[in-house]
């Protein structure tokens, strides 16, 4: 989990993923913090961590004017606070979050590593999940699908691409159903 500088005195630290970082808005002088500015021209000041470290209790579904948001609630069993990651839910994170989330040990601390890898002009968004240092494996794979829905090539304005909706909503289902730690 954030430490108690990191988290200062939020009830629930909110967390999104940026550019392959864990990426926290706070608020102009907060020591660390990166200003930029929004796409709508807003200023803001974030910091950026490389992992989050806690029990997962809940997944969620959020939707608003941005589009469609994977919630990810962590909790630091002992000091009992919270933080809530938000990443797109048609997103590499949320895929291979979901994916690997059925190996991992829900009694116990989950690691979250969010990547953002650049192979020549191609990015590839992901999410590593480790217990005891160890890195978990997806629990489903293209040999192994165990019942994964395919993506499914579709024209959009006379473009082929793939589209991922029924998988997506299969994976949030499969975990959703093991989530059953009370918070």
């Amino acid at each position: 989990m954030l430490t108690q500088s990191q988290s200062q005195s939020q009830s629930v630290v909110f967390l999104t993923i940026s550019n392959g970082k864990l990426c926290r808005r706070v608020e102009q002088g907060t020591e660390g913090a990166i200003q930029r500015i929004t796409k709508t021209g807003k200023e803001v000041h974030e910091l950026f961590y490389s992992t989050v470290i806690g029990h997962i209790v809940n997944i969620d579904i959020k939707e608003n004017e941005y589009g469609k948001f994977l919630l990810v609630t962590i909790k630091d069993m002992v000091t009992e606070k919270k933080c809530i990651l938000e990443m797109n839910f048609s997103s590499g994170y949320s895929t291979t979050f979901l994916k690997t989330l059925p190996n991992a040990d829900l009694s116990q601390n989950i690691e979250i590593c969010p990547a953002l890898i650049v192979d020549g002009d191609k990015k590839k968004s992901v999410c590593f999940l480790k217990q005891t240092g160890v890195s978990i494996k997806h629990y489903y794979t293209k040999d192994n699908p165990k019942g994964m829905p395919d993506m499914v090539k579709v024209k959009v304005k006379g473009k082929e691409t793939w589209d991922d909706s029924d998988r997506i909503e299969w994976l949030y289902t499969k975990a959703k159903n093991l989530i059953n730690v009370p918070f």
